[in-house]
């Protein structure tokens, strides 16, 4: 086992491409029919959210019926991806959402990092990939909201796998703090958006902005 301080943690991290120091929760619009509108506007719609999301000061967290969270307990998602992972799920999800079958919006290009170590903090944990009644088994019920949902065979035609997402979630709530925040957007119209309508004392205080778009060849 790798006991670590926080420099060489910070240096393991740093020497790999594919894993990262902070997770991220994106999101969506709020309670809207997205069928008839066009991907720009979901996408405005969730900078509106956003926008939302920090003025509260907190991220409230999904439950049975908002989301796929087992339990009684509502949690708050995040991606354990880099920028360059993220913008590929958001790419895929746009994909599916353009398809006639799919319709369900799940998240966009839009939302929130933070450090680990701040959600941690505040009890975020990685998920528990485990078909949900062997994992029920294995936990205690207070803990159920960190089971997502795992069932791959090749010879199956229901296969359920997120584990891309390398999800972790936090319980209830998730506390903001402007400074500790990095925000994401998707590109620069929503930038253009986020900064004529965000408020001024946030963008001051936020800890930087990043633009999925950009990590596109």
């Amino acid at each position: 086992m790798s006991i670590y301080d926080f420099k060489s943690w910070k240096n393991r991290v740093m020497n790999r491409n594919d894993i990262t120091s902070m997770v991220t929760h994106l999101t969506k619009p709020d309670k809207v029919n997205l069928e008839y509108i066009s991907e720009d506007e979901v996408n405005i719609m969730a900078v509106d959210n956003l926008i939302k999301i920090l003025g509260d000061r907190k991220i409230l967290g999904s439950d049975t019926q908002k989301g796929f969270i087992v339990g009684n307990m509502a949690a708050v998602c995040f991606q354990d991806a880099p920028f360059s992972g993220i913008i590929q799920n958001v790419e895929y999800e746009r994909q599916r959402r353009q398809e006639d079958k799919y319709k369900k919006t799940r998240y966009c290009g839009i939302g929130l990092s933070f450090s680990k170590f701040h959600v941690f903090s505040q009890g975020g944990r990685p998920v528990i990939y485990e078909e949900t009644k062997k994992a029920k088994e294995m936990l205690p019920k207070d803990e159920h909201w960190r089971i997502v949902n795992f069932h791959i065979h090749p010879d199956d035609t229901n296969i359920i796998d997120w584990t891309h997402e390398r999800e972790w979630r936090a319980p209830i709530e998730f506390k903001i703090d402007w400074g500790l925040s990095h925000v994401v957007l998707y590109d620069k119209v929503c930038w253009d958006y986020f900064y004529a309508n965000c408020p001024k004392e946030i963008l001051k205080e936020i800890h930087g902005i990043t633009m999925l778009k950009s990590f596109l060849m």
